[in-house]
């Protein structure tokens, strides 16, 4: 009996997101775990508060969500870079993923994404050997997930695409 069938990594582009895809690559191909990643761009990179008031900002999210619009439209480029690098490391180990696409804070839209695609476990990348040593994303996302979380720690080894603060 698969006890993962649907695995969430969250992805930012960061050298340490690639290590977290990594172990969802493994998941995947070693246990057929299907596979989905999450990108969360920041409130502050797509809003502008001098064109749009907070709360018009959140109804047009929320608007476009319920017309099942994507997102692509309204995050920046380097949300799309970090998008594409997924799809190609993805694509040179032969898996294949969903995408989920958020708008806000992080953490919080992360575990949202958990629900939605009804992960059974989420794979996060931490900057520090320890989780509790102040990033506050990674507590977030161990207090409030729906499913397990397996943490990645930096010093894990793995090979990811250059350009992303690794060697390869």
């Amino acid at each position: 009996m698969l006890l993962m069938k649907k695995a969430l990594v969250a992805f930012d582009g960061s050298a340490i997101s690639f290590k977290a895809l990594s172990m969802g690559v493994k998941l995947s191909k070693n246990l057929g775990t299907e596979l989905y990643i999450v990108y969360v761009a920041p409130m502050s990179e797509v809003f502008n508060p001098n064109l749009l008031g907070e709360a018009q900002f959140k109804e047009t999210l929320e608007s476009i969500r319920e017309k099942g619009e994507d997102l692509r439209d309204i995050i920046g480029e380097r949300a799309l870079k970090a998008l594409e690098d997924a799809r190609e490391y993805l694509s040179s180990h032969g898996v294949k993923a969903g995408e989920v696409i958020r708008v806000g804070e992080p953490a919080l839209e992360v575990i949202h994404a958990a629900r939605e695609v009804g992960a059974d476990i989420l794979i996060v990348g931490v900057e520090a050997a320890d989780p509790g040593s102040g990033d506050g994303f990674v507590k977030a996302v161990l207090r409030e997930s729906p499913c397990s979380v397996l943490v990645v720690a930096p010093g894990w080894a793995t090979l990811y695409p250059r350009g992303t603060g690794g060697e390869e």
